[in-house]
């Protein structure tokens, strides 16, 4: 079967990069044909234009298609274990599939998802750090389907599900705006609770079905129930929709969303908790209630885990003449039970400004400063551990990342951002150097 999947993941990337390079050759649509400016390609919204009006036809019918290319490389020239360089990369394709449009089915839409990831860890070769230095990295490195679900919006968008093939971290305890960072603490749900959690962030999908109700524009409340499959995000498994898991993941949120985004000083503001069914080791208790680092028995079993979290995003300032050019805050922090946690706790809180300088109304500079504290209990573990076998493991207790970013738009399809990391108690054992990280994001949309 993984065979089976492998020869034909192999295919699929060859077909779709001979698709992309025979998009990016399309002719010009008439009206890009009829433009007088030289660089008029680069006005455009995606790299490959509107394929001589077929794409605006598509979407009319209700089909729209979308495809991206991201990269980020990155070196540590100070720090680490070593220092070295890396680089991944990342290509999504899909498609929103308007059924109101296709079969008069009002307030319907099918999503479908492809990614396919390649490329090293700079963090896994080189530093040794906890906390990802490139978000490109992982899910198993293969191509895989992200997204297979069917949506629908009712009683004029005061009610929204979802059911399918779905990505929990896109909607659930999610700060969009911190995805303007190339470290992988933040982006989806953040990796501390993910760790904690059990949960899948994105490209690694997972069955479920979430519920969302809009009692005003300002108030929501959601839940969600999702399949637990710790293999889920295994090189091998990335066409594999079976139903086999370990639980059930319910997350629960609820949100107030104040002022309005395109004028004011709006702001998002979430509470939520989640709670993970499937049976989950003790971090130090062993099964006759001593410490498992002293006898070396098996692992109390506990039959749950939970956690809560807060989030907090708001515009402080933005520009009278210009809207587009603001100033933007966030904060997020979690918790999770003591019991089975990884993480005690994590805090991570970092800022936007969106319009740079004159003429550069889209550009960003993002700064971010992000923090995992250890469950005491699992040091408690690695120091009884140390005492029956010194040496054995390293002692942790956290890890802090800052990163500063500047985000170039050359064009509405076109980003480069270069950045600068700076990791604090590598591994969270203090054993590692303090790395510097330099990077560079780079993004394409077709």
């Amino acid at each position: 079967m993984s065979k089976f999947m492998h020869i034909s993941a192999t295919k699929l990337r060859m077909l779709l990069w001979a698709l992309l390079l025979t998009a990016s050759t399309y002719p010009l649509g008439a009206q890009e044909c009829l433009t007088s400016r030289p660089m008029g390609w680069l006005d455009r919204a995606t790299l490959t234009g509107d394929w001589a009006g077929v794409r605006t036809t598509l979407e009319r019918a209700g089909i729209g298609l979308r495809a991206g290319f991201l990269t980020e490389s990155t070196a540590n020239p100070v720090g680490g274990q070593r220092q070295s360089a890396r680089y991944t990369q990342e290509v999504n394709f899909g498609a929103d599939l308007d059924l109101s449009r296709l079969i008069h089915d009002q307030g319907a839409t099918i999503q479908i998802t492809f990614n396919d990831r390649v490329g090293r860890s700079l963090s896994a070769d080189a530093i040794g750090n906890l906390f990802a230095v490139q978000q490109l990295y992982g899910a198993g490195q293969n191509f895989r389907i992200a997204e297979l679900n069917y949506q629908q919006t009712l009683f004029a968008n005061k009610l929204n599900f979802e059911l399918g093939w779905s990505l929990a971290g896109d909607y659930l305890a999610s700060l969009p705006v911190f995805c303007d960072f190339q470290n992988g603490f933040i982006c989806g749900h953040p990796s501390p609770m993910t760790t904690n959690s059990g949960a899948n962030n994105y490209p690694v999908g997972q069955w479920g079905a979430r519920v969302r109700v809009n009692p005003t524009r300002r108030l929501y409340a959601q839940a969600g129930l999702y399949q637990v499959n710790p293999k889920a995000k295994d090189s091998d498994e990335g066409f594999d929709l079976g139903f086999s898991g370990t639980g059930i993941l319910v997350p629960v949120e609820f949100g107030w969303l104040p002022g309005n985004p395109q004028t004011t000083l709006a702001g998002t503001y979430k509470l939520g908790a989640y709670y993970n069914s499937s049976k989950t080791p003790d971090v130090l208790t062993d099964l006759n209630g001593l410490s498992a680092g002293l006898t070396g028995a098996p692992f109390m079993e506990h039959t749950a885990r939970f956690g809560e979290y807060v989030i907090g995003d708001q515009v402080i300032e933005r520009d009278s003449s210009n809207p587009q050019r603001l100033l933007r805050v966030g904060v997020i922090a979690g918790i999770a039970d003591r019991a089975t946690a990884t993480y005690q706790y994590f805090v991570a809180a970092g800022g936007i400004r969106e319009g740079t300088f004159r003429h550069r109304d889209v550009d960003f500079v993002s700064v971010l400063f992000a923090h995992g504290s250890i469950n005491p209990r699992l040091t408690r573990y690695q120091e009884d551990r140390n005492t029956v076998a010194p040496g054995s493991v390293g002692i942790q207790t956290y890890e802090s990342i800052g990163e500063i970013d500047y985000n170039i738009q050359i064009a509405p399809w076109l980003s480069v951002r270069p950045n600068l990391q700076y990791i604090m108690r590598p591994g969270a054992t203090g054993s590692i150097p303090n790395a510097v990280v330099i990077g560079l994001h780079t993004g394409v949309t077709f």
